[in-house]
């Protein structure tokens, strides 16, 4: 019975670290061309730990990650004008790393990367200007939904991890941090920023993103 209320704990876990788009850690590249097209570059960190379960992509009742090779051809494959250009694991400590490289025909297939469901990721483009707003989370995580002691784990396993979106156009760039609605708010003192210039990026620990009050999105400007 105890090794079955672990492993419970630990598919909790794996619920809420997917519902965060994290996985523990997520790098998130985005490098937008003058004509639309560009190149997504995704790399994530899972803890050895939770990929021993081997219930990652296997369980229908949890949102499905791609691991192997495979799974991401599988996956870009099903995207007009999206291609795999390259994809590496490599065990490094107590994680597994995956990266990830796609290029992108457009803005629809960029969309069709990112937000398939178009609710959290919206492009509008005009000429070689344009403006993605992101949503990563839209209201903060409710704790007291969920066990203290499924908590106290996940906290446990997220200490030291990142998330990290990386954004370059055409020209100079400019980022604006927001709420989950889509209102501009200040940079957490927590977070590292580059607010402008070629390359405007945002990194905070997971830990701090799971504390975020009012949910939070990035809106980029090129």
């Amino acid at each position: 019975m105890k090794n079955k209320h672990s492993v419970l704990c630990l598919t909790s876990i794996l619920v809420l670290l997917l519902t965060l788009n994290s996985c523990i850690g997520l790098s998130l590249s985005i490098q937008m061309n003058k004509d639309g097209s560009g190149r997504l570059t995704m790399e994530y960190r899972i803890s050895k730990m939770l990929t021993s379960l081997g219930s990652l992509d296997g369980n229908d009742s949890m949102p499905s990650v791609p691991l192997g090779k495979e799974d991401w051809e599988n996956t870009v494959s099903r995207i007009p004008g999206a291609k795999l250009v390259s994809y590496t694991s490599v065990e490094e400590n107590q994680d597994t790393v995956i990266k990830a490289v796609i290029d992108f025909k457009d803005d629809q297939s960029l969309l069709a990367l990112l937000d398939p469901v178009g609710e959290k990721i919206l492009i509008n483009r005009q000429g070689q200007s344009g403006k993605l707003d992101l949503i990563l989370l839209k209201e903060p995580l409710d704790d007291s939904s969920y066990d203290k002691d499924v908590m106290a784990m996940m906290r446990i396993f997220m200490d030291g991890y990142f998330y990290t979106v990386n954004f370059s156009g055409p020209g100079n760039s400019t980022l604006v941090v927001t709420d989950g609605l889509g209102n501009a708010v200040p940079v957490q003192s927590s977070a590292k920023a580059v607010l402008s210039g070629r390359s405007v990026s945002y990194s905070i620990g997971i830990l701090d993103l799971l504390d975020t009050k009012d949910g939070i999105g990035f809106r980029f400007n090129w």
